[in-house]
């Protein structure tokens, strides 16, 4: 359940802090006052696409935040799990931060994630039904979704399998299609497999052997300047003739201290450091006087680098940039070598292969295709009960579940919703038959079958009550009303009707300030419910005041 959301610097809203409870939740106010923005936060913070332009003018950045109750959020819990969230209570906090170049900031519970996580979350906690989703009921390829989504777990379940079973099946065939090449194509693949391997291998190139020759040779032909670099190092330290080096100086100063030591032990410990750095200084003496040493190259040997490093630069040239690539195209091309050569025999193991996973998906195609039958039976009369209730009893709709070409990764199955304008009249696709105001009313309908079904926990539904007046909207306002008893609801509407049965009721406006025009939010109870609801109805104030208080005294009424 969402509990409480912060908004900072989003369009017009400076800054807002709302807080939800269970029930019913409304935001009202007047149109442009900034109601949708509202949800546009939501959606940010739910992994949406985020743009620069919500960003309040003159603001160096937008934060968005939401805390969410998820005492039986068990999905919300494994997801968390899988990804690493601190989860110590019931309680996730989800924070997004944007910046004007359009770069996002995520968190959950203080830690940072990426959007895509926000996301995944998102489709456990909100389920946000637009003002304008109605044209996606257009579009026969969404109505697959919808009835998926009237599913219970056990069909959501069938649907992963399914899925899983489509994944293999489709690698099988690609490795079946890999196998099933033309023979002359077979045979030039394996001429030139076996050259390549007979090439690399007749090298015998070492792993990372062309950047220790390249290191070598770099070293050959800069030996003078390294051998005075490191004799120079050497014989500053250890002196040179009767010089005194860095040894003998630190020798010296060892050799005062220990003089002075009856004075005051407390120099005893730098005379045994001193005594440490001179020993140290020694070794690195030696190891420099042995690298000197190892620059007197025998005769031929940059020859015998350059000879080398020309052989691997042509393999690097074909195969990869160092000897680590050429390696590893050596085993592919052995591997894919051995499988040309053994086509035959693999051939049949993968037909074999292919088949029993292609019986396997046939079997959950059809398994999935009967669990989509029995829920267009059940969603149409669900949606058709709503239709009747929403004053629409002449329009029937109808789930026709038909066969699809070829299987796909959401099964066998195209998924169509009908409708039919009255009686005894033919049903026909929704884009063809229905008109702007029907389309609304039957995604309201839609909605309303799919909310009871639906597995979130908070529902927001944005202005999908447009269009929709008079008594329908009464009983809209009471089916929210019942939806809310097992879900929490958030609405933004302009029906008095919705707002008078809601739990909490929030309102939105504008004014103007020094900064310039802001949007605010108000949480409203008592008198100034009523005036809001005064404000909506419009018309006579006295007789608007009397319907509002008639309006609220039938909400008490319907709790009682």
């Amino acid at each position: 359940m969402l509990r409480e959301l912060h908004v900072r610097n989003l369009a017009l809203i400076a800054e807002a802090r709302l807080e939800f409870g269970p029930g019913l939740n409304v935001l009202t106010g007047e149109t442009g006052a900034g109601k949708t923005v509202l949800v546009e936060a939501l959606g940010l913070l739910l992994g949406g696409r985020g743009d620069s332009g919500l960003l309040r003018e003159g603001a160096d950045r937008l934060e968005l935040e939401a805390a969410f109750d998820i005492a039986v959020g068990e999905g919300v819990r494994a997801l968390a799990a899988e990804e690493g969230i601190d989860m110590e209570d019931d309680t996730i906090i989800l924070r997004r931060v944007m910046t004007g170049d359009g770069k996002s900031r995520c968190y959950a519970n203080g830690g940072m994630c990426t959007v895509g996580t926000l996301s995944k979350l998102g489709e456990y906690l909100v389920d946000i039904h637009g003002q304008h989703e109605h044209q996606r009921l257009l579009r026969p390829s969404c109505h697959r979704e919808y009835l998926d989504a009237y599913g219970d777990p056990a069909h959501a379940e069938m649907l992963r399998t399914y899925r899983a079973l489509y994944g293999a099946w489709r690698d099988a065939r690609e490795r079946l299609a890999r196998a099933s090449m033309d023979e002359a194509e077979r045979l030039r693949e394996i001429d030139l497999l076996r050259f390549q391997v007979r090439e690399i291998e007749e090298a015998q190139p070492l792993e990372g052997e062309m950047e220790e020759l390249l290191k070598e040779r770099k070293r050959m032909q800069n030996r003078e300047e390294l051998f005075t670099a490191a004799r120079a190092a050497y014989e500053l330290i250890v002196g040179e003739g009767e010089g005194e080096g860095a040894t003998d100086r630190l020798g010296g100063a060892e050799a005062v201290l220990e003089r002075a030591l009856p004075l005051d032990d407390d120099l005893a410990p730098w005379a045994e450091r001193l005594r440490d750095v001179q020993g140290q200084l020694v070794d690195l003496a030696h190891e420099m006087r042995d690298y000197a040493e190892t620059l007197d190259f025998e005769p031929g040997r940059l020859e015998e680098v350059e000879l080398r490093l020309r052989v691997l630069s042509e393999l690097a040239r074909k195969y990869g940039r160092d000897t680590t690539l050429i390696l590893k195209h050596l085993e592919r091309s052995r591997l894919r070598l051995e499988e040309l050569e053994n086509l035959d025999s693999q051939r049949e193991v993968l037909k074999a292969d292919e088949k029993h996973k292609g019986a396997a998906l046939r079997k959950a195609a059809a398994g999935l295709t009967a669990s989509r039958q029995d829920l267009a039976t059940r969603l149409a009369r669900e949606t058709n009960r709503e239709l009747d209730e929403l004053n629409m009893a002449g329009m029937r709709f109808q789930v026709e579940v038909g066969k699809a070409e070829d299987f796909g990764e959401w099964g066998g199955d195209d998924v169509e919703f009908t409708v039919s304008p009255g009686k005894g009249l033919p049903y026909r696709p929704i884009a063809r038959i229905a008109s702007g105001g029907e389309l609304s009313r039957i995604m309201l309908a839609l909605k309303l079958a799919l909310a009871r079904a639906d597995a979130v926990a908070t529902l927001v539904f944005d202005e999908v009550d447009a269009g929709i007046g008079g008594a329908t909207a009464d009983v809209l306002a009471e089916k929210l009303s019942r939806i809310s008893r097992y879900h929490q609801v958030f609405s933004i509407t302009h029906l008095p009707q919705i707002a008078a049965f809601s739990d909490s009721h929030m309102s939105v406006s504008k004014c103007e300030t020094p900064e310039g025009i802001v949007t605010e939010v108000e949480s409203l109870a008592g008198g100034r419910k009523v005036d809001e609801l005064v404000r909506m109805l419009g018309g006579d104030e006295s007789t608007a005041r009397k319907h509002a208080q008639s309006m609220l005294k039938k909400r008490a009424a319907v709790d009682s």
